[in-house]
């Protein structure tokens, strides 16, 4: 499928939607209509799954009924060409999981084709985009680009993707070609604009951050009563939040205060794992309330400088600034999360590893865990992290770290989580720089 050219019958596609522990969606647009097939392959027994096109030449099937954690094949026919793929299904809650990380992948073909081959080396059980795929969401061509760029990718790798300013369209802000062209869960007071999914023992929630939207005031009570029922859901170990804006940032646009004001807060009282934005274009690592906050928009719009005024809440949440672009890597083993902030070309920038605060349960579910408030050195909350020394604007912003120096490396994975795992467990916390 890698060196197929890009066939007649399939303008766009086919690619992965909403993955589930027993379902997938594939969907593909044709530049005409007609009766595609979806073909499981090796699936006993075998399941052939006919699909008409719609008004827009999509085609849009779900394949239900699998078992969880298994790797499928599948074929797609469509006016009688094939294109093949693969994907597998959500595993159980106690299983570990990768997924990345990156967004803001408008104006620049090359560097995110760059990008995206690079990320195809790895080996991700989805991938999270931040928003701003496209630099107008009401202009076909930017789509086509965009799914022309992500093709093979996004054939063997389900995106859960965020809106962002620049994927709306028209006076009205809306996000008619967002939904069109994705099929994401419609579990929100407005569907696909903000949704929630499960995988493994993790809840995501995928919000859409344009205060002009109004979405703002429509969103917090129906996060408030998402991030509620984790607390009382024995398989949801951790929460992450995915958005376009950042709450904090030093770079140009700087962190959206009204994010601050209403949100931050609700995912400090709940105990939100992570937080995952994009807008500037940029990456940065912040803390702020115990929480961790990645901006992650260096997917290949031109790239950001640092502020020349940030505001004070920004300069103090941020601890490493680099402009670049990349993406991340994110590892999930149990209570432990390891993010790995990776450029184009493969070279680390950083790595983040902590073990999560003990989330709370009820007394009826509550399981063994230290009760240490976050942050404590060698308990829940403690972080260990690494950084990779590179030209250009890059900032390590942490104070009062202890530091080695060591060999150049192309990323940590499970072996750096490891690491981190023994550090922590030790009782203390290391950071280290690797210099190239």
């Amino acid at each position: 499928m890698a060196g197929e050219a890009r066939g007649k019958a399939f303008r766009k596609g086919p690619y992965l939607q909403n993955l589930s522990s027993s379902s997938v969606t594939v969907m593909w647009q044709s530049p005409g209509r007609s009766t595609g097939l979806v073909r499981l392959i090796g699936a006993l027994p075998a399941r052939d799954i006919p699909v008409e096109a719609d008004e827009d030449g999509l085609y849009e099937v779900v394949i239900d009924g699998l078992a969880p954690g298994r790797r499928y094949r599948y074929a797609v026919e469509c006016d009688g060409q094939r294109r093949e793929g693969e994907f597998a299904t959500a595993p159980g809650a106690d299983s570990p999981f990768t997924f990345i990380v990156f967004g803001d992948t408008r104006s620049n073909v090359r560097s995110h084709q760059r990008l995206v081959d690079r990320v195809r080396r790895e080996v991700p059980d989805f991938i999270l985009n931040t928003g701003d795929m496209v630099d107008d969401g009401g202009r076909e061509r930017q789509w086509q680009e965009f799914f022309d760029v992500q093709r093979i990718l996004l054939a063997e790798n389900v995106v859960f993707p965020s809106l962002g300013n620049h994927d709306r369209q028209g006076r009205g802000r809306t996000a008619d070609t967002f939904r069109k062209y994705f099929s994401l869960p419609e579990n929100s007071p407005d569907p696909e604009r903000y949704y929630a999914f499960t995988y493994a023992g993790a809840r995501f929630l995928v919000l859409d951050s344009n205060a002009y939207s109004f979405s703002l005031t429509d969103q917090t009570a129906w996060l408030e009563a998402q991030l509620r029922a984790t607390q009382i859901d024995p398989e949801i170990g951790h929460v992450f939040v995915s958005m376009h804006h950042p709450p904090f940032s030093i770079s140009l646009h700087g962190g959206q205060r009204e994010l601050r004001e209403q949100w931050t807060p609700l995912f400090e009282q709940y105990g939100v794992t992570a937080v995952f934005s994009g807008h500037d274009h940029v990456y940065s690592r912040a803390e702020h309330g115990g929480v961790k906050y990645f901006v992650s928009g260096g997917g290949g719009a031109p790239l950001y400088p640092r502020s020349r005024r940030p505001s004070r809440v920004d300069v103090d949440a941020v601890q490493f600034f680099e402009r670049v672009n990349h993406y991340l890597r994110v590892h999930v083993i149990g209570e432990y999360v390891e993010v790995a902030a990776i450029r184009a070309d493969g070279s680390l920038i950083e790595t983040a590893s902590w073990r999560s605060p003990a989330r709370y349960r009820p007394p009826h579910l509550a399981a063994v865990g230290s009760t240490t408030a976050p942050g404590t050195v060698g308990e829940p909350g403690s972080t260990t992290e690494t950084s990779a020394d590179s030209p250009g604007d890059t900032m390590d912003l942490g104070a009062g770290h202890v530091r080695a120096s060591g060999e150049p490396s192309q990323g940590f994975g499970l072996l750096g989580l490891f690491g981190a795992l023994l550090a922590l467990l030790a009782g203390g916390v290391l950071v280290w720089t690797v210099r190239s």
